[in-house]
């Protein structure tokens, strides 16, 4: 007999800090979920993104997986403006249900599952990705993704001690620069734009604001030999030339970037993908075969990443009875329906 479940786990944004699930943990999942993916275990329609005005979005992603015996989604809304009203830039749930019945099993705070999986999708790249003699990062975008960033980057690479960031709020430039060097052993310095930043990179994220019209303004000629460059925020700040320059082009899923480009006019100047994170992973391709290939790895997230995350958070609640029941239905078995 099938039990009915009664209640519903709320998962908030406390609750999932004191589940002790690091970046370092996140990476692993997320580089187990790329081989399933690859494997065809996985469901994932593309996601569903649209601007309210200007850099406002909302979004909605799905998966599911037979395989992991779950399924999920995610609404949230985005808003650069947000933090100065004191509110979250990402703001949204995630529902998880079991795959077998579809029955709900938990609600988490989104901006959560959205700030570490990102980041630890980016680790991911730079593990495989990144030259091994890379020394130095750079950060464009000094909020919640780039303090991730760091995080993601220092898991995987510790021995990348040299950071150098630019946000266009000097403010928070300073006060990233402060924070990261309490934190961490590396070295963190600012830049005056995004230009001093590039240059200096062996390893470039990009996380600004994802606004319904680009403003490109990274050109080529500040990428340097042997680089690679993850963006975050779709294409939004890479020119079209620098894309075609890239010696090698990857995306999380290009299904994806398709759909962006069909529906949100999106990648423009995308005219290949050579390998997605799924075949890299794999072992199929996407390798890189030397260390002069400047590389460009487009980001998006997907519905994959949450997922997971979102299990692995939910069997961990479990075990430490966190989190907050909320009641649904009487409990009743399906034999008396």
């Amino acid at each position: 007999m099938t039990e009915i479940q009664s209640s519903i786990r709320f998962l908030s944004a406390t609750d999932l800090d004191q589940l002790k699930l690091g970046m370092g943990d996140i990476i692993v999942l997320l580089e187990k979920a790329f081989r399933l993916k690859a494997e065809g275990k996985v469901q994932m329609p593309p996601k569903i993104f649209f601007h309210r005005g200007g850099a406002q979005f909302y979004s909605s992603m799905v998966s599911a997986s037979s395989h992991l015996g779950f399924a999920g989604c995610k609404w949230q809304s985005g808003d650069p403006d947000n933090p100065s009203l004191g509110l979250p830039y990402i703001q949204g749930l995630y529902v998880l249900n079991e795959d077998r019945t579809g029955q709900m099993r938990a609600i988490m705070d989104s901006e959560w599952i959205t700030g570490e999986r990102t980041a630890a999708a980016s680790g991911l790249v730079v593990k495989h990705l990144a030259r091994k003699d890379a020394a130095t990062a750079g950060i464009l975008g000094c909020g919640l993704q780039g303090r991730k960033h760091v995080e993601a980057i220092h898991a995987v690479r510790p021995d990348i001690t040299d950071y150098v960031c630019y946000d266009l709020v000097p403010r928070r430039q300073a006060k990233f620069i402060a924070d990261m060097t309490e934190r961490f052993p590396m070295r963190f310095r600012g830049a005056a734009g995004p230009e001093e930043v590039a240059r200096a990179s062996d390893v470039l994220i990009t996380g600004g604001p994802i606004e319904k019209s680009r403003k490109p303004v990274i050109v080529p000629e500040w990428i340097r030999e042997g680089a690679l460059v993850v963006t975050i925020d779709y294409d939004s700040y890479v020119c079209d030339e620098m894309v075609a320059a890239m010696d090698l082009i990857l995306t999380d899923d290009s299904g994806q970037i398709e759909d962006a480009r069909r529906n949100e006019g999106k990648f423009p100047g995308v005219s290949r993908i050579d390998a997605t994170l799924s075949d890299l992973i794999s072992g199929h391709h996407g390798a890189r075969a030397n260390d002069k290939q400047r590389i460009l790895a487009f980001n998006l997230g997907i519905a994959l990443e949450d997922l997971v995350t979102a299990i692995e958070a939910l069997r961990r609640a479990q075990i430490s009875n966190i989190g907050t029941m909320l009641p649904l239905r009487k409990r009743v078995l399906a034999a008396e329906a």
